[in-house]
């Protein structure tokens, strides 16, 4: 029984999402360089701008140019209602944030959802087309361990 059950909890566990628990962190841990192993590169600034290189090494399914140059970046906020959220310029904190391709277009297609978590590792990130979306274990980019935090 112990075996079965052992066999059990070790499956649901490689069924659960990559990346840990949904964390909120601060903008001055988030400021900095962020990559995989794969290849995806995002440098995102206090000043909200921020470059990328590779974003298919994070998000397999996206089609727009995997470089960005002048994009954006904003925390999600509580716009009002529980289910009501605003990206917003002036928070300095949050559990995920909107990236623009800064493409012209108010909503583009090339936007990304991005959803900060934390496990053993520290803090990542899995950038994905919706917030319905989740990222293998690969996809998730994680501060450059050589930037002082």
């Amino acid at each position: 029984m112990a075996a079965i059950l052992g066999c059990l909890v070790l499956a649901c566990a490689s069924c659960a999402d990559a990346g840990g628990d949904t964390a909120v962190i601060k903008q001055v841990d988030l400021v900095g360089d962020w990559a995989n192993a794969a290849g995806a590169k995002v440098h995102l600034s206090a000043d909200h701008s921020l470059t990328a290189s590779g974003i298919n090494h994070a998000v397999p399914d996206y089609k727009c140019s995997t470089s960005m140059t002048g994009g954006r970046w904003r925390f999600w906020v509580q716009n009002g209602s529980s289910h009501s959220f605003k990206a917003s310029d002036s928070a300095t904190e949050g559990n995920s944030f909107r990236v623009s391709a800064n493409t012209g277009e108010p909503t583009s297609r090339c936007d990304l959802e991005a959803a900060v978590q934390r496990d053993d590792r520290g803090f990542n990130i899995c950038l994905t087309l919706d917030d319905d979306q989740t990222c293998a274990a690969e996809e998730l980019i994680r501060k450059d361990p050589a930037q002082p935090r």
